[in-house]
C-alpha cells in the first residue's frame, strides 16, 4: 500500500481540534451543502505535502485555523505530518512539523513546532511514496534543464478541484502552466514505469562507458593521425637533426623515426656545446691600448716641452756669446785711468756722459760667461732626457702595434665564435623541438588491446543506449497507453459517453483523452459536452491509478475528486443531497458513474483510496457505507466556534 491519509486535523488558534477520518483502501463520501469547506480539502492536503503556496481560500478556514495536519498510512508504518497556516499577509509557511511511528497519534497543538521545512517535508513524503532516485534527461537541442521526479510531480494525478474535472482543455491538476505542464510530460514516463527504477543507474552506467570509450578512441586517434600527417612531421625533424650532426638515422617508417627521435632527444646539450671565449681579452686589450695611447700622449707632450726649451737655451748662447764677442773685438774696455773718451770720435765725455766703468762691464762679461757655461753644460742633459723620452715613445709605439695585431686577431675570433654561437643554438633549438615532439607522442606500443577494448565498450554501450534510447521509450508508452486505452474504452461504453464506439487513448504528449475516429484521432478539448468532459477525466484518473497499484509504481495512492456530479445535480438544485429533484435519467448517469468508482477501487483494494466531495447524497447503500460526514445544518469543515484571527 502506498501513501494513504487516515485522517485530516485542523487545529484551532486555542487549541481545539477538528479531526476528518477516512477510511484507507475505500471510497470515502464527504457530502453536504455549498460553503461548507468541502472543496478545500484538495488544498489542505496539497498544501500539508510541500507546496510553495497555500490555495485555501482567504476566509473563515485560513483566520480560525493554526495548523493544518495529515495522518498518512505508510507501507510500513503511519506519519503525521502538520504545517503551520500562513499569516494573512503571507503566502505560505516553511514551519512543518513530522512524526513517525508504527502508530502514529495526534499530537497537541502545544506540542507542534518545526521540525523541518517544505522542501523536506517533500523530500520525505518523495521517499515514503517510493520515488526513487530518478532523472529525465531532455532531448538533445532543447534548453530546458534536466529534472527529478517527486511526489509534487505524482499529486497532479491525486487531485480533480471542481473547476478541473468539467474542464475540456486540461486533464491533470495544475497543467494550465505550460511550464508545470512540460514538467508533468517529463515525469509521466517514469511515474508510469516506462522509464524503471534502474534507469539512473544505467544513464550513469552509460556515461561512464562512453567517457572510457572516448579516451580509447583518442589514443587510437593519436596514433591514426601520427601514422599518417605526423610523419611528415617526423620526418621532417630527423632531417633537420642529420643536417645539425646530430643523428645519421635513415629511417623508413614512422615508428622507426620515432625512435630515432628519441635517441636525439636522449643526447644532452652538454655534449653539443664548446668552450666559448667569454669576451674577457678583448676587453683587456682595448684598456690597455687606451692606457698606451694616454702615455704616447704624455710622451710626445714632454719632447715637445723639453724642444722648446733647447731652442730658447741655444738662442740666448748664441746671442750671448755675439755680444760678447763684440764687445771684445771693438776695445770698447778702456785702459786703466785713462779719461772717458767716445769710441768713435775720441772726443772726451763730459761727466753727464760717462761709459761703464771698466768694472762693471766686466763684471756684465763675467755673468755672460757663466750662464754661457752653464747653458753649454744642460744642453748634454737635455739630449739625453730627449733620447730617453724618444726611447720610450718608441716602445710605446711597439706596444699599441702589437696591441692592435692582438685586437685584430681577438675580433676574428670572435666572427668565428659567433659562427659556432649560432651553429649550437640550431642545435639546441634542433633537440628543442625533437624533445617537445617525442614528449607529445604516446609510448608505441601493439593497439590490438586498445581496439578489442574499444570495440567491447562499443557494444556495452549500444545495448544501454537501446534500453534507455527516447524510442525505446516512447515504444513502452505506447504500449502502456494502449492498456490504459482499452480500459478507458470499457469504462467509456459502461457511461455511454460521446465516442465511446471508437477506440480510446491518453495521449501523454498532450495530455489529453483521443478517440481515435476514422475522420482522424479527436482530442478531449473537440468534444462536447460537460457530461463527457467529466466522464473523461474520471475514467483516465481511473485507469491511471489501477495502473499505479498493478505495476507497484511510486504515486501517493489516493485520489480527491471534487463534485463530479456537478453536470447532473447542479448546487443550485440542492436542498438536502437527494437526487430526487433532478430527472429520472440524470439519476441513472450519476448512479453508474460513481459505481464505477467504487467498483475501480474495489478491483486494485486495499491500493486505492478514493475521496470524494459532494451535494449528491445518493439513497443508495453502496454509496450511504462510505459516507464519512455531512455536512448539513450548521455542520462544516471549522466550526463556527472557532475564534478568527
Amino acid at each position: 500500500m502506498n501513501i494513504q491519509i487516515v485522517e485530516i486535523v485542523l487545529f484551532s488558534h486555542d487549541g481545539d481540534r477538528r479531526s476528518l477520518p477516512f477510511r484507507t483502501g475505500h471510497v470515502n463520501v464527504v457530502t453536504g451543502a455549498s460553503k461548507t469547506g468541502k472543496s478545500a480539502l484538495i488544498d489542505i492536503v496539497d498544501y500539508v505535502f510541500g507546496s510553495s503556496e497555500c490555495r485555501v481560500p482567504e476566509g473563515p478556514i485560513r483566520r480560525a485555523v493554526s495548523w493544518f495536519g495529515l495522518r498518512l498510512q505508510l507501507a510500513d508504518g503511519q506519519a503525521f505530518v502538520a504545517r503551520r497556516c500562513p499569516a494573512p499577509d503571507k503566502a505560505s509557511s516553511q514551519d512543518c512539523y513530522v512524526d513517525l511511528s508504527e502508530t502514529v497519534a495526534v499530537p497537541a497543538l502545544d506540542q507542534l513546532r518545526q521540525t523541518t521545512n517544505a522542501s523536506g517535508v517533500v523530500a520525505l513524503l518523495s521517499g515514503w511514496s517510493g520515488i526513487a532516485e530518478n532523472i529525465h534527461q531532455p532531448p538533445a537541442g532543447q534548453t530546458r534543464s534536466v529534472l527529478a521526479a517527486n511526489v509534487r510531480h505524482a499529486l497532479v494525478m491525486c487531485f480533480q478541484p471542481q473547476d478541473e474535472i468539467i474542464r475540456r482543455q486540461q486533464l491533470f491538476h495544475g497543467t494550465g502552466d505550460p511550464f508545470f505542464a512540460q514538467a508533468v510530460k517529463d515525469t509521466l514516463p517514469y511515474f508510469l514505469g516506462a522509464v524503471d527504477d534502474e534507469y539512473v543507474r544505467r544513464r550513469e552506467q552509460l556515461r561512464r562507458l562512453r567517457e572510457q570509450l572516448r579516451t580509447i578512441e583518442r589514443r587510437l586517434a593519436e596514433l591514426s593521425s601520427l601514422r599518417g600527417t605526423g610523419m611528415s612531421v617526423a620526418s621532417g625533424l630527423i632531417a633537420q637533426a642529420r643536417d645539425a650532426g646530430l643523428s645519421g638515422a635513415e629511417p623508413a617508417t614512422w615508428e622507426e623515426t620515432l625512435v630515432a627521435l628519441r635517441v636525439v632527444a636522449s643526447t644532452p646539450l652538454a655534449d653539443v656545446d664548446v668552450a666559448l671565449p667569454d669576451g674577457t681579452e678583448f676587453s683587456r686589450l682595448t684598456a690597455e691600448r687606451a692606457r698606451l695611447l694616454d702615455e704616447q700622449r704624455r710622451i710626445r707632450e714632454e719632447l715637445t716641452t723639453i724642444g722648446s726649451f733647447g731652442v730658447e737655451t741655444s738662442d740666448f748662447t748664441r746671442e750671448a756669446s755675439e755680444q760678447r764677442n763684440r764687445l771684445q773685438s771693438i776695445g770698447i774696455l778702456a785702459t786703466p785711468g785713462a779719461e772717458p773718451a767716445c769710441p768713435l770720435c775720441a772726443q772726451p765725455l763730459n761727466e753727464d756722459v760717462r761709459p761703464p766703468s771698466p768694472a762693471d762691464v766686466d763684471g756684465t762679461l763675467t755673468m755672460l760667461a757663466s750662464r754661457l757655461e752653464s747653458a753649454a753644460q744642460a744642453t748634454p742633459k737635455l739630449e739625453q732626457l730627449i733620447g730617453e723620452l724618444e726611447h720610450r715613445l718608441q716602445g710605446t709605439q711597439n706596444q699599441l702595434t702589437k696591441n692592435r695585431a692582438e685586437m685584430e686577431a681577438v675580433r676574428t675570433a670572435n666572427d668565428q665564435t659567433a659562427q659556432l654561437r649560432d651553429d649550437i643554438a640550431r642545435k639546441a633549438h634542433i633537440l628543442g623541438r625533437i624533445g617537445l615532439y617525442v614528449e607529445s607522442q604516446p609510448e608505441l606500443a601493439d593497439d590490438e588491446e586498445s581496439r578489442a577494448a574499444a570495440e567491447l565498450l562499443r557494444k556495452e554501450i549500444a545495448e544501454l543506449e537501446s534500453a534507455l534510447s527516447d524510442e525505446r521509450i516512447r515504444e513502452r508508452i505506447e504500449s502502456i497507453s494502449s492498456i490504459l486505452g482499452r480500459k478507458m474504452t470499457d469504462w467509456a461504453r459502461e457511461l455511454n459517453l460521446e465516442h465511446s464506439t471508437f477506440p480510446l487513448r491518453l495521449d501523454l504528449n498532450r495530455l489529453t483523452v483521443v478517440a481515435d475516429t476514422p475522420d482522424g484521432p479527436l482530442p478531449m478539448e473537440r468534444m462536447g459536452s460537460g457530461e463527457n468532459w467529466v466522464g473523461y477525466h474520471l475514467i483516465a484518473h481511473l485507469a491511471l491509478h489501477q495502473w499505479f497499484v498493478q505495476r507497484d509504481r511510486p504515486v501517493p495512492g489516493f485520489l480527491f475528486l471534487d463534485q463530479p456530479s456537478e453536470v447532473y445535480f447542479p448546487s443550485e438544485k440542492d436542498v438536502d443531497g437527494s437526487t430526487d429533484v433532478i430527472s429520472e435519467d440524470d439519476r441513472a448517469l450519476v448512479s453508474r458513474m460513481f459505481r464505477l468508482i467504487f467498483d475501480a477501487v474495489q478491483d486494485v483494494a486495499p491500493g486505492l483510496q478514493v475521496v470524494i466531495t459532494e451535494h449528491a447524497d445518493i439513497n443508495e447503500p453502496w454509496y450511504q457505507d462510505a459516507v464519512v460526514e455531512r455536512w448539513r445544518g450548521g455542520l462544516k469543515l471549522v466550526p463556527d466556534s472557532w475564534p478568527r484571527r
